[in-house]
């Protein structure tokens, strides 16, 4: 059942109407490419050429907003009118969903993270190493692993150098029976916080795999329970350390023939791989939320907006959408088949269960007790109120702005349970088709194929008995 509570000091305009509804049945739409390819997506998905995320995801995006996957009734008390809210798929590629499920991410992190300055870095890799990750998507994890590593070694120079001195070349920075992660059980390290999104596609949508990471400018040392705001960030370092840790990590995982890959990108990229950190005021103290916005919009939704299609047309099967270049700044149109632009998306689509936002150090879930006396501090430095209970009380705040009804009313001003009489409308009853049955593929293909019959039997000609 949705929340029929609203959460907003907007003020009232009015209840919806049918001039009122946001929707325009011309618009293009994903859906209608995904209907127009699903005899292709099945066929993929039967001789193994696709991976079963992608099937899946499709399937419930199309089911999403329909009498399939129940939905919540209203009625006015005053006039008798009825109206009834469909429930929603949670797919990883509708639009709908991920715009509320975005939302919800950067709230969390927003109210998470320190009263502190923030730098937002962005770890690449060189253009060949693209296909390794999309012919092996397990290798994603390792640039969550290897930014990680990264941004730990910046904060402990000092151990590292210390550590070389005692054991030789490298040092011994790491743990015998874990050689992933530097530091892990060095007890005078310096912790860092870190929240890391993956991106794997760039305007133009290609495949593009690459880390953005929020860091705060602040370290805490436990020897010495303080911490201390750190502004420096060697580039250099970076970029260098960067380029180590992760041809280290992809020769463990691919073994030797990834080795001409990391012999080619050192000779030809000597100074490291890219890694932008610079200096940026939307990320300073008080303005996080827009970085944190930007960094879970790609991560939580689909690759292609549909804002960005002018035109689909489905007799022809001919696509125009459009992007803007990063480095040129000037609007690129493009024209291809529909087919052309359903392979770029799919692509994209994150296997099930595979976390495409982690949190390291004191962000981490593990360190809540000293993310707290962090807060605790700043806030006796900066006298502010920023413990536990406050921050609840705020997330919470944000939290309730993103129910159903409340989102409606911020986003068209307009109440959604407001009837036309002026009522407001009351929950009356629930219709749930999954209870006691699992939303698996088997009831899912059941709807679609109901669906694609329904449409036949409106377009075409009648059945025959």
């Amino acid at each position: 059942m949705i929340d029929a509570e609203l959460y907003t000091e907007y003020p009232y305009y009015g209840a919806y109407t049918v001039d009122d509804l946001p929707y325009d049945p011309d618009k293009p739409r994903l859906k209608d490419l995904f209907w127009r390819h699903y005899n292709w997506l099945e066929e993929m998905d039967k001789a193994g050429k696709a991976r079963p995320a992608v099937l899946d995801n499709i399937q419930k995006a199309l089911l999403c907003n329909t009498i399939y996957l129940g939905y919540d009734g209203f009625e006015c008390m005053e006039c008798g009118n009825e109206t009834l809210f469909f429930r929603k798929c949670h797919s990883r590629v509708c639009n709908s969903c991920g715009v509320k499920y975005q939302k919800q991410l950067a709230a969390k992190a927003e109210v998470m993270c320190l009263d502190v300055s923030h730098r937002h870095v962005v770890f690449t890799i060189p253009e060949n190493y693209r296909p390794l990750f999309r012919k092996d998507r397990t290798a994603l994890n390792y640039l969550f692993v290897a930014a990680r590593n990264t941004v730990c070694k910046m904060f402990n120079e000092n151990i590292y150098r210390k550590e070389k001195r005692k054991h030789g070349k490298t040092g011994k920075i790491r743990n015998g029976k874990d050689n992933r992660y530097l530091y892990r059980n060095f007890k005078d390290q310096k912790i860092f916080g870190m929240i890391a999104t993956l991106h794997t596609f760039g305007r133009d949508l290609k495949w593009n795999p690459h880390i953005h990471a929020l860091i705060p400018e602040l370290i805490y040392d436990p020897k010495k329970d303080s911490f201390k705001e750190v502004h420096h960030f060697d580039f250099n370092s970076l970029r260098k350390t960067w380029q180590y840790e992760l041809n280290r990590l992809l020769l463990e995982h691919f073994g030797q023939s990834f080795r001409k890959y990391m012999n080619f990108s050192y000779i030809n990229q000597n100074n490291g791989y890219y890694v932008y950190a610079k200096q940026s005021q939307t990320s300073s103290a008080g303005n996080v939320g827009a970085c944190v916005n930007y960094m879970m919009r790609y991560a939580a939704r689909p690759a292609m907006a549909e804002s960005r299609i002018n035109r689909y047309d489905k007799d022809s099967d001919t696509v125009e959408w459009f992007y803007d270049d990063h480095r040129t700044e000037e609007r690129i149109i493009v024209k291809e088949s529909g087919l052309d632009l359903l392979k770029k998306i799919i692509i994209h689509i994150p296997d099930t269960g595979f976390r495409m936002i982690r949190y390291y150090g004191f962000y981490n879930n593990k360190k809540q007790d000293l993310l707290n006396k962090l807060h605790e501090q700043l806030g006796r430095v900066r006298k502010i109120s920023r413990d536990r209970n406050e921050r609840k009380r705020s997330l919470r705040n944000k939290m309730n702005r993103l129910h159903f009804r409340t989102m409606c009313m911020d986003s068209y001003n307009r109440d959604i349970l407001r009837c036309k009489c002026g009522a407001v409308m009351v929950y009356v009853d629930s219709y749930n088709p999954l209870d006691g049955r699992s939303n698996d593929r088997q009831y899912r293909q059941q709807c679609l194929d109901e669906m694609r019959q329904l449409w036949l039997r409106r377009a075409g000609p009648p059945l025959r008995s």
